[in-house]
């Protein structure tokens, strides 16, 4: 997915960077044989060296943790960047200027003046704090320090309807772009605003990236909305933003687990007490977008809530969005507050110490999950094991396949005394209903063995375009439309790699079976792998040629054929006994 960047400036951009090179910077890299470079992997912990680097195919692969890719997928997987940001490091890194489209240069320009706004009123709201004795009051009451507000840049919105808009919106130019920020509101009456934010404390938003996206307003005596955080907008979507990443991610060169809370005062509380590996949703439940983004930091999740009911509501919740995308290295725990307190209160009681071996008992996923969902049955009877079982593999389903979803299993095997056979029969019998009754977004591509290995040398070699015989493989192979694909883009784009080609495919139904396809080894030693292909190719054309004739064959033997396919397959078996001709004078 390109978006609006041309794909002859990704195809040129990769095509102009060594993947060595630009790995090399990043983690010494060492030759080991052939054509491959080696070194422990930046993706997971490891002390063998698992991770190669090959320069003629531009893409590398992980042995251990099967990260995989070209330029692009390490920079959005080393660097935490999404795929435009990706475009732009490595556009930088080359010397080249990224291209857009007129619209797509419009909107970056709008881009870039909100986030100019956004950090204007940033200081602007920071400013009027250590003017206000009533904004510092409150801050030092709530025990965040004068170093603290600075560092998350915390301010005060002054008691005005008008004070943002008199002071930034004085031309009809300047109300449109705090109208596009969120911070103003437009009133019924035509062409009259006031302030979105009035006597509140202030929270600046960043993204990732540290740019001020939007703001959360507490207010300081009581009142309702407690917190209102800016609405919508083009820079700020808060089921995707976590307020304290940024922060998180400057604190910390790598952080092993992320605690994530929920409210703005917790994360600041606890990064004032060097707990600087919190992150708080705005305002929203935990969305799979906001899971998504921390996976890029982290194998390990933790979630704190209170101990309450509405805390224990909000696991819940959480362990629904988590169950589809669990996998197996990962690692996510609850941790539940005593009633009443939050991680801001209970941090100023305890110590840090005290708190972060809370964190080390917290209870795991799987703790959590069957430990709910045994409350809601009576395990002493078999009405109430056939309930938790039914229940739990309800659970279990939603797992992707793999060793936590068997671990699962087994344990609840144990639990309601079910036999494990019985229930990995239900769980395959539920995966053969779904896929009946779903029609699938990302079809099954079967593979002969000969397919398999064309697809797999020609996209491991792009080259062996050069050894086919042209003319013979595009009239012999015309079901096999992803061969043909390939075979098509390698001749419009010669000198493409492995990673270029697996680039064309992004998102794609067959983007998985290339990368499989990339790193597969086949066992062809280098000086066969020309033969190889070519037996391969010449194997697809004979079973080609095999089904037409046989095909035609069977009509002739009922009700007969035209004189068209007559001559066709007069033709068939023409370029049959030419291609095998041609073998026997290879072999000869």
């Amino acid at each position: 997915m390109t978006g609006t960047i041309p794909r002859e400036f990704i195809d040129l951009l990769l095509a102009k960077i060594d993947l060595v090179d630009l790995i090399n910077a990043q983690i010494p890299l060492r030759k080991k044989s052939g054509n491959n470079y080696f070194a422990c992997c930046p993706f997971h912990n490891e002390k063998s060296a698992s991770f190669s680097v090959s320069q003629p195919k531009q893409f590398y692969y992980c042995f251990g943790c099967g990260a995989h890719g070209n330029a692009i997928d390490f920079m959005m997987q080393h660097d935490h960047l999404n795929f435009p940001e990706a475009i732009e490091a490595l556009a930088k890194y080359a010397g080249m200027d990224v291209p857009h489209t007129h619209e797509s240069i419009k909107k970056n320009h709008s881009v870039s003046t909100l986030h100019e706004l956004m950090q204007t009123i940033t200081t602007y709201y920071y400013d009027h704090m250590r003017q206000s004795t009533r904004a510092i009051s409150y801050l030092k009451k709530r025990g965040i320090s004068g170093a603290i507000a600075q560092q998350f840049m915390i301010g005060y919105a002054p008691d005005s309807w008008s004070h943002v808009l008199d002071q930034f919106g004085k031309t009809d130019a300047d109300k449109k772009h705090l109208l596009d920020a969120g911070l103003i509101i437009k009133r019924e009456e035509a062409h009259q605003y006031y302030d979105r934010f009035r006597d509140r404390i202030m929270f600046p938003i960043h993204d990732h990236r540290g740019r001020i996206i939007g703001f959360g307003g507490r207010i300081i005596d009581e009142g309702e909305p407690k917190y209102l955080n800016s609405p919508e907008t083009i820079l700020f979507q808060k089921g995707h933003e976590l307020y304290g990443l940024y922060h998180a991610i400057k604190a910390n060169r790598t952080l092993n687990h992320i605690l994530i809370v929920e409210g703005y005062m917790d994360v600041v509380a606890l990064f004032q007490h060097n707990i600087t590996y919190a992150v708080a949703t705005l305002g929203t439940a935990t969305t799979e977008h906001h899971l998504q983004r921390l996976f890029r930091y982290t194998s390990e999740i933790i979630f704190c809530f209170d101990g309450d009911a509405a805390g224990k509501h909000a696991a819940w919740r959480a362990v629904q969005v988590l169950l589809p995308i669990m996998q197996d290295h990962l690692q996510i725990r609850f941790l539940f507050l005593p009633d009443g307190e939050d991680p801001d209160s209970f941090i100023r009681k305890t110590n840090p110490i005290q708190f972060e071996e809370l964190l080390h008992h917290a209870l795991s996923l799987s703790d959590f999950l069957l430990q709910t969902l045994n409350e809601q049955s009576d395990m002493t009877t078999m009405e109430g094991r056939a309930r938790f079982a039914t229940n739990t593999m309800n659970h279990i389903k939603q797992l992707p396949t793999g060793i936590f979803q068997d671990i699962l299993l087994e344990e609840l095997s144990k639990r309601a005394r079910v036999s494990l056979n019985s229930l990995k029969q239900q769980l395959k019998q539920s995966r053969v209903a779904a896929t009946v009754s779903s029609t699938p977004s990302q079809p099954q591509i079967k593979l002969s063995a000969s397919l398999r290995l064309a697809l797999a040398l020609l996209i491991q070699c792009p080259t062996l375009i050069n050894k086919l015989p042209q003319p013979l493989l595009m009239n012999n192979l015309p079901q096999h439309t992803l061969l043909i694909k390939l075979i098509q883009l390698i001749q419009q784009k010669p000198g493409i790699t492995t990673g270029g080609l697996i680039e064309h495919w992004r998102h794609q139904p067959e983007e998985a079976l290339l990368v499989e396809l990339a790193s597969w080894n086949h066992l062809i030693p280098e000086n066969g792998v020309a033969n190889g292909f070519l037996g391969a190719i010449r194997q697809l054309s004979f079973s080609e040629f095999d089904n037409e004739i046989n095909t035609l064959l069977s009509k002739a033997a009922g009700a007969g054929l035209t004189n068209p396919e007559k001559l066709k397959l007069a033709d068939y078996i023409s370029k049959k006994k030419t291609l095998a001709e041609d073998d026997v004078t290879r072999n000869a």
